[in-house]
């Protein structure tokens, strides 16, 4: 779909995507399939929209984190001030589909969490009302609980460990506190008054986009784990 925009032809899914997406419609096959004259169960049917769900998901964080990354590499001057109007607006696309895909990333994460957790009957909501998809994973963990999708679950989780964390909090600022955007406007309309010049630098577009491949790696590796689990 954004593809478009860039004037490019529609996705051909390749690599993590496909075998997350492959992974998912391996277990809706299974959920579907019903014997003759026989109507799937409501539980069936609840696990084949979240199966159709997580497709959706998937693919909106793909091309979410593809029009980052395109739009972020026309951003080539360090400080704001000196960007012209086209570079500016580019900037700006970047930043809107950046927080886009980082706020997408952790959806499908936390989507997993509680599709494990109603799938395993995990009974996470014991411990915590409102939990993610790693409280899911202390869960587990703690009650010794299908250990060994669990053991593959918390080395991806460890593995990318670094980038995660950074992420996170990215999304956590970018949720819960003032807009860093706006606070730059703030402090230039505050330096103004002294007669001082902004000089506002960018965000680190490189190192940020590199952090988001390694999350959404984290987050295909962990779907397509689950997803073949279920279909043993």
């Amino acid at each position: 779909m954004l593809r478009a925009i860039f004037g490019e032809p529609p996705r051909q899914d390749t690599g993590l995507l496909l075998e997350a997406n492959e992974a998912i419609r391996g277990y809706l096959r299974t959920v579907t399939r019903t014997k003759k004259g026989a109507a799937p169960t409501a539980q069936e049917r609840r696990y084949a929209i979240w199966c159709q769900s997580f497709l959706r998901a998937l693919d909106e964080m793909e091309q979410s984190q593809y029009a980052a990354v395109r739009y972020g590499e026309r951003v080539k001057t360090t400080f704001i001030d000196r960007m012209e109007r086209e570079e500016l607006d580019d900037y700006h696309r970047h930043l809107y589909y950046y927080n886009n895909a980082l706020i997408r990333l952790f959806a499908v994460l936390d989507k997993l969490g509680h599709f494990m957790n109603e799938r395993f009957a995990l009974k996470t909501e014991k411990a915590k009302s409102r939990f993610s998809y790693f409280t899911v994973l202390r869960n587990m963990h703690q009650h010794k609980l299908f250990t060994d999708l669990e053991d593959k679950l918390y080395e991806l989780k460890t593995s990318y460990k670094e980038p995660l964390t950074r992420l996170r909090n990215q999304r956590n600022m970018e949720i819960h506190t003032i807009n860093a955007d706006l606070l730059d406007d703030l402090m230039k309309a505050e330096e103004a008054k002294y007669g001082e010049r902004l000089r506002s630098e960018t965000e680190d577009v490189r190192g940020n986009l590199a952090d988001l491949e390694q999350g959404c790696d984290m987050a295909f590796r962990s779907v397509t784990t689950v997803f073949r689990y279920l279909v043993r």
